[in-house]
């Protein structure tokens, strides 16, 4: 885990532009933090994306145009992610559940946070919210509202969100391809034996 400067701590977001996601939560979230942290977005875009989703992102830099605090980040591969954001403190993600699909969701981009050594604030997903409580690798927030999940970063020290990123760095090895890679190897082995 890298150092955490308690004058600026470093929020990231990573993922696609979808205006489902409703990314301007966490837009409007940093109207309700304290002036420590500051929040970059690594926005891509699918190439196939409809015109209505490829606007979005452009909606977006409109939006943060007078936030200083909020910067627009371009992509990198998939592959580089982890090692792009390892110099944030903290990775955020907030998903209303407006379908069954973002209700029940556990993305990559929860482990990609592990993997980078950050401290984690979501919104009460329950499978993220499971492994971020249980492992304690940052905080909840008891809805999806900005207010929400601005409430519990403020209330953060540094030395709280270091805590986070060691747990993070104990959590990581478990939830790498390489302990999963074991864990489908064995439940394909055992269904090939029953068959």
């Amino acid at each position: 885990p890298t150092p955490v400067n308690q004058k600026k701590i470093r929020l990231i977001h990573h993922g696609a532009a979808n205006p489902s996601r409703q990314l301007e939560i966490m837009i409007e979230m940093m109207e309700y933090l304290d002036e420590r942290f500051t929040l970059d977005l690594m926005l891509l875009t699918p190439t196939i994306a409809n015109k209505k989703t490829r606007g979005y992102l452009d909606s977006l830099k409109t939006l943060i145009k007078d936030k200083p605090r909020i910067r627009i980040i371009p992509p990198v591969k998939s592959s580089e992610v982890v090692n792009s954001i390892h110099t944030y403190d903290i990775g955020v993600f907030l998903l209303p559940p407006i379908n069954f699909n973002y209700a029940n969701t556990l993305p990559n981009k929860l482990f990609d946070f592990i993997q980078a050594r950050l401290a984690i604030a979501i919104g009460p997903t329950p499978e993220m919210a499971n492994i971020v409580n249980t492992h304690n690798l940052g905080v909840v927030a008891d809805d999806f509202k900005p207010q929400s999940i601005a409430k519990k970063l403020n209330s953060l020290t540094a030395e709280k969100i270091s805590l986070f990123k060691t747990q993070a760095d104990k959590s990581a090895k478990e939830f790498s391809a390489e302990k999963n890679k074991i864990i489908l190897k064995d439940l394909v082995m055992n269904l090939l034996i029953e068959t």
